[in-house]
């Protein structure tokens, strides 16, 4: 069979996806052609995956030599990055799996003649050698390696930003953090103060019309033995301090909220008897 009636993207874009392995030698995550056959939920393609296996099994073959469970993974929302379930496919476990895969679809009948040509040529084809295999196999994840520090390199601007600026999701505020415990504000900073886990430092002073004089300004600061209950952020929309100085403000990281819960409530236990 022929890949002539295959469109070219489809059989650039598949030659993209190949990663060639010491161990397993061409594979194609099950993720990455997820896509590209249409499907839109991996459960769905999973279960085309499972029937693949089946029929793997079936044919008297081991289906762990064709499809091999793997991880991947894959972005989130706000730059963030999760491991997701995903297998790694030799050509013929790829070949299998398009056959099993849903045929009313457009992109699954042309990929399938890729890897139906494709697996041909390999059962023709002379085997290489464990040198060409290792030396392929050393090209291919070089270039790879190249392609992911440029990237790398391009991101670390944007992931900086989100990770000092945007990314608020793991923190909360002060008032917040007080209001769910029913104490004010002023006294959670107060008891957190007392036990040591935050400090506050002296940064000014402005003039404060309500009482006629100028008044000390203060910023809070994570003790360095809890720094990973809070996240100190700077404020860059806010209006600088009298000295210049970009104002900081103090959160509580959201994981950190049953130990302050605990530390407060015993304070409060403490004082009452």
């Amino acid at each position: 069979m022929s890949t002539d009636i295959l469109p070219a993207d489809y059989r650039s874009r598949l030659d993209e996806l190949r990663v060639v392995t010491l161990t397993d030698g061409e594979v194609w995550s099950a993720r990455d052609l997820m896509e590209l056959a249409g499907y839109a939920d991996w459960r769905n393609w999973a279960k085309a995956i499972d029937r693949a296996r089946a029929s793997v099994t079936a044919s008297g073959k081991p289906d762990s030599d064709h499809f091999v469970e793997s991880n991947k993974m894959i972005e989130v929302g706000k730059g963030g990055r999760r491991q997701v379930e995903d297998f790694d496919l030799t050509r013929y476990g790829c070949y299998i799996l398009f056959q099993n895969a849903d045929g009313s679809k457009p992109e699954i009948a042309a990929v399938q003649q890729y890897f139906a040509a494709q697996t041909r040529k390999q059962e023709l084809a002379v085997p290489l050698s464990d040198e060409e295999i290792v030396a392929r196999a050393l090209q291919i994840t070089t270039q790879r390696v190249a392609e992911l520090e440029l990237k790398i390199t391009a991101d670390a601007p944007k992931v900086a930003y989100v990770e000092e600026f945007v990314d608020h999701n793991d923190v909360v505020l002060f008032r917040t953090a007080a209001s769910e415990l029913d104490i004010g504000e002023t006294e959670l900073r107060d008891r957190l103060t007392e036990a040591h886990w935050i400090y506050r430092k002296l940064i000014g002073q402005r003039w404060s019309k309500a009482k006629g004089r100028n008044v000390n300004e203060f910023e809070y600061y994570a003790a360095s033995t809890h720094s990973d209950k809070f996240r100190s952020m700077p404020q860059h929309n806010a209006p600088r301090h009298h000295n210049g100085q970009v104002r900081t403000t103090l959160y509580i990281r959201s994981a950190a909220l049953p130990a302050i819960r605990r530390r407060v409530l015993s304070n409060l236990m403490a004082v009452s008897s």
